[in-house]
């Protein structure tokens, strides 16, 4: 068995199959197991010697290998499994059987980028093992390799060494010899999915090939060729997704931070020349719209082209998305909305008062508007004032670039706002607001005929497309990705059937807990998308989020909405981004009781009741607070207050006193926010994410591990009201 492996070791074309440290897929089925488990996939591998006539031959599917090795009077199957631990070592076993029967054992552990440690041993009638190192002082370029072979700890009876050159992609050049110095050479080429391979061997005279086919592709000696890739916007994309069966949401995952993730790959890949957007009806956010526009613009100036195409540009901040393309394109009955932005907000005392509920409300804060959405029928005039402003914010920076991007004066576009608005087609290409009309049918071939015949692939397959990578597989540190969205609540925050979307403070709390325990998460990016909720379960995930950032980096990233309890949650942070459409802000605290006796006497239900204490039935919801108990409220309301402005103040370095002057419940846009310090810089995720990596000192690749990983479900809930609440106005941008 010993003399019919040293013979197969130096026939084998193919450098990896040859060294105990080098398993890799198919290859790995007749060599060491441990390669199934790294990078698996559906491979299939042929090998053939002549004289004397040798045949090796394998499959892989997923972790799993069949192989068979035949000579004129010999042969044996291999069918073996590997596991890719958690880190940098993968394990394997396979079962020899046939003219032979043994177990074969195999790991194979990469350390480093630069370093392979593998070993591999057939326990059957005798051992039989080797064991060996290879190392890359050169990145991918250049592999040397060493195994010792040997039966018994003491029994040496091989050594091992070679080189493989890959002086460009798809090609590699190799040199393997024994210590007699038995010698063969040879060449690889790949063509992405089909390799073909030769040596020759300087003991026998002879020469070997082999092949392997596989599904996903290795890097070619053909050159990527010129593409375009495409992309369609056409539904919500919240900040986390959820898995669900039968409307119950089971496992959660990265949202629309992964849409930027595939974006700005695309946008970093040489072969790509041409993004094509199609917009059919998504329900993106104000801020989400900057972000993506940001992350377009950076691909123009790596040389893109983008072109936008849609059946209608329905409202003004779509059209702004739209105007960073270098070309637009509309259906020929499509039509162009632009009549602006505008805020509002929805009031419900009226509606409140017609089936018999009233509120009792105490704030603290000028600005705090949250609860006039009960106790008013309109806008106060503080909040006419903050929106306004940040309305302002959003409204002229948007002219500023359609105007930019239409060649026209920002007098005009706005012209075309107030004097018309919308535009059908024919409007629409007369004022210059779009390129050319065209049916989605036809946007292909005007795309090849205009851009080039590349050829066109979706955005998702090109970046979810599989590919064998040359580099090995070593243990990468982490970046943590927690995305809070929704409403702060105590407790588990579970989703219920009522509200999907929940923000749990102890479910938080333990997260950040067990992140800064993990010595492999290096660092943490926060993604906030909340108006607030419940003041307490705010204060657990602020001071986890404190205690974490001793032991490591934590850089918010705010999405649409951080205000209130969201931007509570973020103060404490190393630093804070926020997209100049970002609203934040909203530093300030309410309590509402609702009271619902009312209601019950239009139902016809009645409650009695027996207490001992004054304010036994005080939250019951069945009176009206006393002044006594007004008071009560209003004192603890501003006891939160002050532990909201003096948490800020930590956060953000300033005195609690301007904390006070910058909050009363005041909301900010992004860019407003900036300029007065409650966050630190205007950028979106992908900002964080580069400033996460480098205060990590992170230098090269990392994996990023998203929290929340299962949410879990609750049936009922826990009631999201708490006594007292950082909450902000919910607010309609259109």
């Amino acid at each position: 068995m010993a003399v019919l492996l040293i013979f197969l070791l130096s026939v084998n074309p193919f450098y990896e199959a040859n060294f105990s440290s080098l398993p890799k897929r198919s290859l790995s089925t007749l060599a060491n197991p441990s390669g199934l488990g790294i990078q698996p996939g559906a491979e299939a591998f042929f090998a053939y010697h002549p004289d004397p006539y040798i045949i090796e031959t394998a499959v892989s599917l997923a972790n799993l290998g069949f192989g068979m090795h035949k000579t004129s009077g010999f042969t044996y199957y291999e069918s073996g499994v590997g596991y890719k631990l958690p880190g940098a070592l993968s394990l394997g076993y396979a079962f020899q059987f046939g003219d032979t029967t043994n177990h074969i054992f195999g790991l194979v552990g990469h350390p480093s980028p630069n370093l392979s440690l593998g070993y591999r041993t057939t326990i059957g009638s005798k051992s039989h093992m080797f064991g060996g190192i290879s190392i890359r002082p050169a990145a991918e370029y250049i592999t040397m390799s060493c195994d010792i072979e040997y039966e018994g700890i003491d029994d040496i009876f091989n050594v091992y060494y070679g080189a493989s050159l890959s002086p460009m992609n798809g090609l590699n050049l190799n040199f393997h010899a024994d210590k007699d110095f038995n010698w063969n050479a040879g060449l690889e080429v790949s063509f992405g999915k089909i390799i073909l391979a030769g040596a020759y061997s300087a003991v026998d005279e002879k020469f070997s090939g082999g092949i392997i086919l596989s599904a996903q592709s290795y890097a070619s000696v053909i050159p990527e060729g010129e593409k375009i890739t495409t992309y369609t916007l056409n539904r919500e994309y919240p900040e986390i997704e959820k898995k669900t069966f039968l409307g119950i949401p089971l496992t959660t995952k990265q949202g629309f931070t992964r849409l930027l993730e595939n974006f700005n790959t695309a946008a970093k890949r040489h072969d790509i020349k041409l993004m094509v957007i199609k917009l059919k009806g998504h329900s993106l956010g104000q801020a989400q719209i900057e972000e993506l526009k940001n992350v377009l613009i950076k691909a123009k100036k790596v040389y893109k082209k983008l072109v936008f195409f849609a059946d209608n540009y329905n409202n003004t901040l779509t059209y702004d998305l739209a105007c960073v393309a270098d070309e637009i394109i509309l259906s020929p009955l499509g039509s162009v909305s632009i009549p602006g932005i505008a805020m509002r907000s929805l009031f419900v005392k009226g509606t409140l008062e017609k089936i018999g509920l009233e509120a009792d409300v105490v704030h603290v804060g000028k600005y705090k508007s949250a609860a006039e959405m009960v106790s008013r029928t309109d806008m106060s005039e503080a909040d006419r004032e903050q929106t306004a402003k940040i309305l302002d914010d959003f409204y002229y920076p948007m002219l500023d670039n359609i105007a930019q991007s239409r060649n026209k004066t920002t007098e005009e576009v706005e012209e075309l706002i107030n004097k018309i608005a919308y535009f059908n087609s024919d409007e629409a290409l007369k004022y210059g607001l779009i390129d050319t009309t065209l049916y989605e049918s036809e946007l292909d071939e005007y795309i090849k005929k205009k851009y080039g015949r590349m050829q066109i692939v979706e955005l998702d397959a090109l970046v979810n497309e599989r590919t064998v990578e040359k580099k090995w597989n070593h243990s990468k540190p982490k970046i943590a990705l927690v995305i809070a969205e929704g409403f702060i609540v105590p407790g588990e925050g579970k989703p219920t059937f009522f509200q999907s979307s929940l923000i749990g403070g102890d479910a938080f709390a333990r997260i950040f807990e067990t992140i800064s325990k993990d010595n492999s998460i290096k660092a943490v990016v926060f993604r906030i998308n909340s108006g607030g909720g419940d003041a307490f379960a705010s204060e657990e995930i602020a001071y986890a989020i404190k205690h974490c950032s001793e032991k490591k980096p934590v850089i918010v990233s705010m999405g649409d909405v951080a205000g209130s309890g969201g931007y509570y949650i973020a103060c404490l942070a190393d630093k804070i981004y926020a997209d100049d459409r970002t609203i934040t802000g909203s530093i300030g605290v309410l309590g509402i009781n609702l009271v619902t006796r009312g209601l019950y006497d239009k139902l016809g239900i009645s409650w009695d009741y027996v207490k001992r204490g004054e304010h036994s039935d005080q939250f019951w919801g069945l009176r009206h607070w006393t002044a006594d108990e007004l008071a009560m409220a209003e004192r603890e309301v501003k006891w939160w207050y002050d532990k909201f402005t003096n948490r800020v103040a930590q956060g953000r370095k300033m005195s609690q006193a301007r904390v006070d002057s910058l909050g009363q419940g005041r909301i900010y846009s992004g860019t407003h926010a900036t300029q007065i310090g409650l966050i630190d810089e205007t950028g979106g995720f992908l900002d964080a994410l580069d400033v996460a990596k480098e205060l990590a000192n992170i230098k090269g690749d990392f994996d990023i591990d998203v929290y929340p990983q299962n949410l879990g479900f609750s049936f009922l809930g826990r009631n999201p009201q708490g006594r007292v609440l950082y909450l902000m106005q919910e607010c309609e941008i259109k």
